[in-house]
């Protein structure tokens, strides 16, 4: 049962903290910095100035054994004026394990090697910043579903600084925390560091410069996103087959508040008693990337209300088109729809990435189905995740109709949130009494999150089968749920950018 959920659940923690450049985390690494298509940036604190860097940074992810692996990230660094540079390579040790029983992971990041040399030119000197020691852990646990995966992050290090040789140390402690999601349609990284800067500096007699100190803090706020849009694109000329076409774009951008309070300091960098405090905001975008849909033509939709959330489906593969008639009004099949929302998140592309070469591909759960491969795997998938049962351990009735109280027990299963539900509470809808006890919770979720909601006249009828312009129609809910809401709540709730 469980050995699909193991590899999902080690692909979603090894891309969501620390992936390629090319992914959608743009957060590489815990320095405090983003990057996006092209270049990397990051402000440093440890010269006692905020510093804005800028270069590459080359990710590169080790093979994992034994839920193990080693990544090495690497940062060539500068200034815009070249008076700044910094070179550091740091390799993390990352470490897997599942929690028995549950569909979680926890994850274990450590400093296994670090190095890093900051040098800043100074008129005739040359001031040098070279690591000694880089202790560092961060622990992350991903809640996984067949939608969306949800991880938090807490983060605790620090670093040790040599200046110039034996004159002087900097340290640097880290405490942080971050939390995120990640689905077919989006998804958001934030973390919110503070660093606690120590610098001691000896006496120079050489130079004719008094021993000093200070201290100064950071608050670091990053967030990373991706987001996924859907837009019609109407063609001008009239003397063409099709109207228009719908098309996707897809932008990743990435963000960081640096707040810090340090001391101001004079030409020879003593501390002058006041204090520099400030706020830099720092953004980057990567190139957005842009797919067309299909055409789907369909005779009987002219004028129907839902002619769009249809004509969206349709245009990405979600909905398959099977000759020129839709039937809007006939109920939606058992098969039809769990199809579609396997389609809709993804299901066999990040089936596939979990699978390692030696697993066999799960078999058909059901005797009463003849799929091709790719609907076999995704009702196999959807079947081992829990968010869709057979009416028997061996039968799935493809050609049943649905009831309204089983699509949004599909849909909130999927996004695994039918456990957030409070101990008591009231659906509100004047049928209340009639909603099964199985989709009772299911019903309170989808209600609140807005994927479904009751009749003018306040009844939910959980009996009544779903036609397939309603279930068009709620499927596009649930895609803007994914791409929309869960960003809003992650990000903007979170970082107030």
């Amino acid at each position: 049962m469980k050995k699909l959920l193991v590899k999902l659940l080690v692909f979603v923690t090894a891309v969501f903290i620390i992936s390629a450049p090319a992914s959608a985390d743009m957060l590489p690494g815990y320095e405090g910095g983003i990057m996006d298509d092209m270049k990397y940036r990051e402000m440093i604190f440890i010269t006692g100035q905020p510093v804005l860097l800028e270069g590459s940074v080359k990710v590169t992810p080790g093979r994992m054994r034994d839920g193990k692996r080693q990544d090495r990230i690497t940062y060539n660094l500068s200034s815009s004026d070249g008076s700044v540079k910094l070179s550091r390579s740091i390799t993390i040790s990352v470490t897997l394990q599942r929690e028995k029983g549950k569909d979680q992971v926890r994850t274990t990041y450590e400093i296994v090697r670090a190095s890093e040399t900051v040098t800043v030119k100074r008129d005739r000197t040359t001031e040098r910043f070279t690591l000694e020691n880089y202790s560092f852990t961060a622990s992350s646990v991903s809640d996984i579903s067949a939608a969306v995966d949800y991880t938090t992050t807490v983060i605790r290090g620090r670093k040790v600084y040599d200046f110039n040789g034996g004159k002087g140390t900097v340290e640097v402690d880290i405490s942080g925390k971050g939390v995120g999601y990640s689905s077919a349609w989006g998804s958001t990284e934030t973390r919110e560091v503070k660093l606690v800067i120590s610098s001691n500096r000896k006496a120079d007699e050489k130079n004719g410069t008094q021993a000093s100190s200070w201290t100064g803090t950071v608050d670091e706020e990053l967030s990373s996103s991706r987001t996924v849009e859907i837009s019609y694109v109407e063609n001008r000329p009239a003397l063409m087959s099709f109207d228009g076409a719908y098309a996707v774009t897809t932008r990743e951008d990435s963000t960081v508040r640096y707040s810090y309070s340090l001391p101001r300091l004079d030409e020879n960098g003593l501390p002058t008693g006041k204090q520099n405090r400030g706020s830099e905001l720092i953004s980057l975008s990567a190139t957005p990337r842009v797919e067309m849909g299909y055409i789907p033509e369909f005779y009987d939709m002219a004028g129907h209300w839902a002619r769009q959330d249809v004509g969206r489906l349709a245009a990405l593969g979600i909905m398959k088109q099977e000759g020129n008639y839709f039937w809007p009004q006939i109920p939606a099949k058992r098969l039809e729809f769990v199809l579609a929302v396997g389609r809709l998140v993804d299901i066999n592309s990040r089936a596939e990435r979990w699978r390692d070469s030696s697993e066999e591909e799960a078999a058909p759960a059901f005797e009463d189905l003849s799929l091709s491969k790719e609907d076999a795997s995704i009702v196999a998938a959807l079947a081992e995740m829990g968010v869709v049962e057979g009416i028997s351990p061996r039968r799935f009735s493809p050609n049943q109709n649905l009831t309204r109280a089983q699509v949004v027990t599909i849909l909130v299963r999927a996004l695994g949130l039918e456990k957030n539900v409070p101990r008591m509470y009231r659906l509100g809808f004047r049928d209340e009494g009639e909603i099964p006890a199985w989709a009772k919770d299911a019903v309170y979720v989808g209600s609140s999150i807005g994927l479904v909601r009751g009749d003018e006249a306040g009844y939910f009828r959980p009996d009544d089968p779903v036609t397939r312009a309603e279930a068009a129609a709620l499927l596009n809910r649930f895609i803007t749920y994914l791409k929309d809401d869960l960003r809003r709540d992650f990000r903007d709730r979170v970082m107030d950018f």
